[in-house]
This record gives structure tokens, C-alpha cells and sequence, in this order.
């Protein structure tokens, strides 16, 4: 794709954390609507023509707007029940290629766990097979920032210069994950 053209896969995403409906995104465009839902279920291939003119009112949607925490947030949150065992906390970073999730009891989040924390904990232990057994919650780390839906994105950035992850929501209530890719990412965007 060219500098500054929506990836047609994202389109859904992005006229949906904008705000727009089918219709009024494709008015705005001065496309039709059947093309938007065509393009959202990738039954065709665009023109340039029509993406570039899709691509040019969402950019101006999102500079009206402004990137928003929720905007970026990966959501359902990830993480590991405080009572399950390191080994399955470390074989839910390697599935999902994470390299630190929450801890959660219930909904609510208790704390972290890392790869760098649990490799700490193993090469200390006489047992690492006995350690890798023992329960998360044994082991937690502090929990993530947590920041509303409405935060700036541009506010994150000075989070990430001492997290590595953030949390959006509450600690009650976590709605999403930030990590420094999805900010990378959107600064990139």
C-alpha cells in the first residue's frame, strides 16, 4: 500500500473507532455504500482512486478526533489467572509470542508476570521443574498503568518510557492492552 492509504483490511476498524457508519463514510467519500461494505468484507479489491478517497476523509477524521487510547487498545486483555502455575502463564507468552502479560483474579487485575521474571526465577532454583509448578500469584510483579479510553495517545508515550505495557480501563474493569508495538504502530499510521 502507499504512504497514507487505509490497508482495506483495516477499514471496519478504523470507520468504526471513528465514528462513521457505512453510509456516512461512503457520502463523505462521495463513494457508494455497497462499495464500503464490499471493500469491509473483501469481495473486492479497490480502486486507487476509491481508497485514496476513503483514505483522505478517515485521515481527516482521525486529526479532527485525535488518537485515543481505546483507539489503539487490543482488546480482550490476555493474562493468566493468579492461581495458575508459572508453566502455564510461560506457555501462554509463547503461544500469543508475549513477553508479559497481566494476572487477573476474576476480572479484576492483580499484577504481572514476565518472561524475564519467571527466567530469573527458574535459573535461581535448585528445582526449576518444582518452580515452574508454583502458582503465578506467588510471583507477581506490579500491575500496569491504567489509563481511561479517552487518554491521548500522544499522553502514552511517556508511560512507555517505564512500562512496557499499559492497561486501559480499570484495575476492576481492564477493557484493553496497550503494548509499545500497538504505539508504534499508531504513531507510524
Amino acid at each position: 500500500m502507499s504512504a497514507g492509504l487505509i490497508e482495506p483490511r483495516q477499514l471496519k476498524k478504523i470507520r468504526t473507532q471513528l465514528g462513521y457508519t457505512q453510509g456516512a463514510l461512503a457520502a463523505a467519500a462521495g463513494v457508494s455504500q455497497s462499495i464500503v461494505a464490499k471493500i469491509e468484507a473483501g469481495s473486492v479489491d479497490p480502486t486507487y482512486s476509491t481508497l485514496s478517497a476513503i483514505s483522505r476523509v478517515l485521515a481527516s477524521g482521525r486529526a479532527e478526533r485525535g488518537s485515543r487510547a481505546s483507539d489503539i487498545m487490543s482488546s480482550p486483555v490476555i493474562g493468566a489467572r493468579e492461581n495458575a502455575r508459572l508453566s502455564e502463564c510461560v506457555e501462554i507468552m509463547r503461544k500469543k509470542g508475549f513477553s508479559q502479560i497481566p494476572v487477573l483474579s476474576g476480572r479484576k487485575m492483580v499484577g504481572t508476570i514476565s518472561e524475564g521474571h519467571v527466567m530469573s526465577l527458574v535459573s535461581a532454583s535448585a528445582d526449576p521443574h518444582g518452580t515452574l509448578a508454583e502458582k503465578v500469584g506467588d510471583h507477581l510483579l506490579p500491575s500496569f498503568p491504567i489509563v481511561g479510553g479517552d487518554t491521548p495517545v500522544e499522553a502514552l508515550f511517556s508511560l512507555f518510557r517505564f512500562f512496557q505495557a499499559v492497561i486501559v480501563g480499570s484495575a476492576e474493569q481492564p477493557e484493553g492492552i496497550i503494548t509499545k508495538i500497538d504505539l508504534l504502530t499508531a504513531r507510524s499510521g
